[in-house]
């Protein structure tokens, strides 16, 4: 029943998303900062909800846009508590709502809680690649040839 749900609340989030990104194609603005540094907020939108509903066929084989949900959440908290004491802007609640209501329920319903945070261990140091020519073996010694008297 956790699958389903956690299907479901991908597919919701997915299509809010994308229908958010549809929604700011049409906005009041004339010359969208988004257009004149090559992004489009819009599109980046759209491929974040899109990329949300497929791994929602299979939530547990697609971690990455899992956790990019869960990711989003965080995001437009800090983005709307940002906004609002650095630029004044209005303090818009409900993203804030649906962006930490569905980060929250994307970790409860993950059937694997641990695995949502990516391990912590190092990586292994790099080792130089050796030519074909170069061995770190040693070359194998012949005996000494012996002498009889």
């Amino acid at each position: 029943m956790k699958r389903l749900f956690l299907t479901v609340v991908m597919l919701l989030m997915g299509m809010a998303l994308v229908g958010g990104a549809a929604a700011s194609l049409v906005g009041g603005a004339l010359i969208p900062l988004d257009q004149q540094v090559g992004t489009h907020t819009s599109a980046a939108g759209a491929v974040l909800g899109i990329g949300i509903m497929a791994a929602a066929i299979n939530p547990a084989a697609n971690i990455g846009w899992v956790r990019a949900g869960i990711l989003y959440g965080i995001v437009v908290f800090g983005f709307e508590i940002g906004s609002h004491f650095l630029l004044g802007s209005p303090f818009n609640i409900g993203p804030v709502i649906f962006g930490l209501a569905c980060a929250l329920l994307l970790v409860a319903l993950y059937p694997e809680r641990r695995d949502l945070v990516p391990p912590t261990t190092s990586l292994p140091m790099m080792t130089p690649k050796t030519s074909a020519t170069t061995s770190t073996t040693p070359p194998p010694t012949t005996p000494a040839p012996t002498t009889t008297t």
